[in-house]
């Protein structure tokens, strides 16, 4: 991270720079802490099921678009390559733990109330985007702005986090 301190550029207003490098290192605290939980239970206790490898799929493919959003709507630094290094580094990793992932072996077979909970958390992000969309066309009526590729690719990595907590919500109420 001091690394990453010293090669990224300096900020127009001082104080952007110290606060992304806090919330990053946050992040990165709470990450390691998650882990370290995970680390000290017993290897009997841990289970990996299909509604784990859904989860863990469609966060790493959200934050994989929000990554290439970020890329897309971002300046370039100076020197330019810094920006894709990192970014880069970080699609890789990404795509490495998505494919991780996706080709974990589970011994669960999907039930009849995983396909019914899949099917309402898709029809209720479907309604989010569509209402999404509605009030973004009101808006511009009244506000007309130039909406980019990035701004498109942070909008579907939410939408794909509002499926996957529409769907741990189903899944976890149970009804």
């Amino acid at each position: 991270m001091l690394l990453l301190w010293f090669l990224s550029p300096q900020s127009h207003p001082a104080w952007i720079k110290f606060t992304v490098f806090i919330i990053v290192l946050l992040f990165q605290a709470v990450i390691l802490w998650l882990f370290r939980k995970e680390a000290f239970q017993a290897p009997e206790d841990r289970y990996f099921g299909l509604t784990e490898k859904l989860y863990s799929m469609t966060i790493f493919a959200a934050m994989g678009i929000y990554t290439k959003g970020i890329w897309a709507i971002t300046p370039d630094t100076n020197p330019v390559w810094i920006k894709h290094v990192f970014l880069g580094l970080g699609l890789l990793i990404l795509i490495a733990f998505f494919l991780y992932f996706a080709f974990k072996k589970v011994d669960e077979r999907p039930d009849e109330r995983f396909y019914a909970d899949l099917a309402k958390a898709a029809c209720l992000t479907l309604t989010l985007v569509l209402v999404c969309l509605m009030i973004l066309s009101v808006i511009t009526f009244f506000f007309p702005f130039i909406l980019t590729a990035g701004m498109i690719l942070i909008f579907g990595a939410a939408m794909i986090l509002a499926f996957d907590i529409a769907f741990f919500l189903f899944e976890k109420r149970g009804a």
